[in-house]
């Protein structure tokens, strides 16, 4: 049976008043794909983060992905805003559980979506 992927959801603003969390990027608004799905090992994937919020989705920010597997050190790789999406190509090494955490950068705020991603061999 095909595990649930799991999220969690991080902020970090200096606007920490209830003013600053209505306008705060939510876990919902926020979307990781990949391409191909699933992700197998050895073949290059290409990431994709989708911002759902008008205001966030309307700022360029700084975003990376954060790879994390358990007997791999953890990369973190830059990725480029393509339309309205944020992508990153990445060729994972081997099959397994790998945890994915976008973080996302901005002038008032900094956000971190993290994801069970399952890679096949």
């Amino acid at each position: 049976m095909a595990r649930q992927p799991r999220w969690s959801v991080c902020c970090c603003s200096p606007h920490a008043g209830r003013r600053g969390r209505e306008q705060a990027l939510k876990f919902s608004e926020v979307t990781l794909s990949s391409e191909p799905s699933p992700p197998a090992a050895g073949q290059e994937t290409r990431l994709v983060a989708t911002v759902a919020n008008a205001k966030y989705a309307a700022l360029e920010g700084e975003v990376q992905f954060q790879i994390n597997a358990k007997n791999e050190l953890p990369s973190l790789i830059d990725a480029a805003l393509e339309g309205d999406a944020y992508t990153s190509s990445y060729t994972f090494p081997s099959a397994g559980e790998y945890t994915i955490t976008i973080h996302m950068n901005y002038e008032d705020a900094h956000f971190a979506f993290t994801k069970q991603l399952q890679v096949i061999q």
